[in-house]
């Protein structure tokens, strides 16, 4: 049975002989990730929608310059994350949201896990919004988009090292901003509801 990849290539191929048509299987594969990645950047769904079209506007012209040894989807992401930086920057906008919950596992019983999953969508999304840009892109591909550590190397062209280390740091700034949030919620220090 041929994987998505393999089916993808072929695809690839196929546009590269002559039959553009075969794109909009690509474009119905990708559409609802490549919205999802610039609605969660621009928070505009109007402005999602424009960029969501540009990024396949741009593969499709771009297509004779893919990469076989990676994974269409990294690359079409890697277009949608570019795009949507390039867009903040023009407007000058440093702000992201994420439309849910962190899907954390719950399989860790720390008391930073427990502080983390009880905190609510709204501080989430306040708290994210005040990452630096470069934390905040790491939490949206990693933890909503579900981007491999490879994969986001690729997408942000970053090694594997700063990606791995900038995550961490997302996390534990995430993690202590929540705590401080909860602190106030309660009048309780964290250290006294550890278990």
């Amino acid at each position: 049975m041929a994987t998505l990849q393999d089916r993808d290539h072929k695809v690839i191929e196929e546009i590269l002989k002559g039959n553009g048509e075969r794109f909009h299987e690509l474009i119905a594969r990708y559409k609802n990730g490549v919205y999802s990645i610039c609605l969660r950047m621009v928070k505009d769904r109007e402005e999602a929608r424009d960029l969501a079209q540009e990024v396949f506007i741009k593969a499709y012209y771009s297509l004779k310059g893919y990469n076989r040894e990676y994974k269409f989807s990294t690359w079409i992401f890697k277009i949608a994350t570019n795009l949507c930086i390039d867009h903040l920057r023009k407007r000058k906008a440093q702000t992201l949201s994420l439309d849910e919950r962190l899907s954390m596992p719950y399989d860790a019983a720390s008391a930073e896990s427990v502080y983390f999953h009880r905190c609510n969508r709204d501080e989430i999304n306040r708290v994210i919004d005040g990452l630096p840009e470069d934390y905040r892109i790491l939490i949206i591909l990693y933890h909503k988009e579900g981007l491999s550590y490879q994969d986001i190397c690729q997408v942000l062209d970053l090694p594997m090292s700063k990606v791995k280390n900038r995550l961490h740091r997302a996390r534990n700034m995430l993690k202590e901003k929540l705590r401080e949030i909860k602190e106030e919620e309660s009048g309780w220090t964290a250290k006294e509801l550890q278990v």
